[in-house]
């Protein structure tokens, strides 16, 4: 059995060393063949000349060079792509995630399957969300209003780390779509899916700012539910009818009994920018989905710029022979 270890890389050439070293004593006692795939996410540091040194002492190295930073779900796409093992197990490289985990979700999966319930998938989630109280309650909050929003039951905290089987890895890679919130792709693929507990680290510093955080969140909901075009269709009608009625009212009120109604300067003002504020909001949220719809006929590509391997040493992958991958 091939066990391909998939990692992205974006200033990681610090922990490099230690995770590849940690990750091959974390499966080589379970005898089994190992491939890494790493995948350097336009890193501005040495992070794939460190990683294409690996090419010289271990034949089961693939390096993955994109042209620039596409971001790390994109680059996570792109490595599973390349990866060729019976189980692929996805984990970053930059230790807040320990790769010994490998060893308790190989266990759980094999578990499952001696139950007669085979899971495709051993994901894990942390025993404390990182992170400040804000960070810990918004990060809460949105998966509580995505779950509701896309129908999809999403840990309200999940880890990059995972073991998965080679169909469940195509079946993921099916979805083609650019702009891509890999939290909601993972679970709208299906098959059985077991969740473990472990610890996760914390380096002390995110380059996840507040803003990159809400468009992440926007691009999620945008993406994976219509239900806030709903809300906002029934929210129009009952504004409508509300307003339908006071004007029956009022007309009745001056028609049948007499009773003067002196429209103030005020009221109207309020009036319309209320319903001013509303169409823009409106006008707004239908742009978001037709912004979605534009990125996605673009398709625009992931494209590579090397592909290292000892399959093939020294040969450059010819740009029409790249896949086209954008997720």
């Amino acid at each position: 059995m091939r066990i391909s270890v998939v990692t992205t890389m974006y200033y990681s050439e610090p922990y490099l060393e230690e995770f590849y070293r940690r990750a091959v004593a974390a499966i080589a006692p379970l005898g089994m063949e190992i491939e890494f795939v790493f995948v350097d996410d336009g890193s501005p540091d040495g992070s794939a000349a460190l990683a294409r040194s690996f090419l010289d002492r271990d034949e089961r190295v693939r390096v993955v060079e994109l042209t620039r930073n596409y971001g790390h779900h994109r680059a996570i796409m792109v490595g599973l792509q390349h990866a060729s093992g019976d189980l692929i197990f996805l984990i970053d490289c930059d230790l807040e995630e320990s790769p010994e985990l490998f060893a308790e979700m190989y266990a759980t999966l094999e578990a499952s399957r001696r139950s007669g319930d085979p899971a495709d998938v051993v994901y894990a989630v942390p025993q404390r969300r990182k992170g400040g109280w804000f960070e810990r309650i918004s990060g809460a909050l949105f998966y509580k209003l995505f779950t509701a929003m896309s129908g999809l039951n999403v840990p309200a905290s999940w880890m990059t780390v995972r073991l998965m089987t080679a169909r469940y890895v195509r079946a993921l890679l099916a979805h083609r779509e650019r702009e891509l919130f890999l939290g909601g792709l993972l679970w709208i693929t299906g098959f059985r899916q077991v969740g473990i507990t472990a610890s996760k680290g914390h380096k002390g510093s995110t380059r996840w700012s507040l803003l990159r955080k809400l468009r992440v969140s926007l691009q999620a909901f945008t993406a994976f539910s219509d239900r806030p075009l709903w809300l906002l269709t029934y929210f129009g009608v009952m504004i409508s009818v509300a307003s339908a009625s006071g004007i029956l009212l009022l007309l009745t009120q001056c028609l049948v009994f007499g009773v003067k109604y002196y429209a103030g300067w005020v009221s109207v003002i309020l009036a319309i920018s209320f319903f001013g504020g509303l169409n823009i909001f409106a006008i707004a949220l239908v742009g978001l989905y037709v912004a979605r719809v534009f990125v996605e006929v673009k398709q625009r590509p992931c494209l590579i710029k090397d592909l290292h391997d000892n399959r093939q040493p020294g040969v450059r992958a010819p740009v029409s022979d790249l896949v086209p991958w954008a997720a």
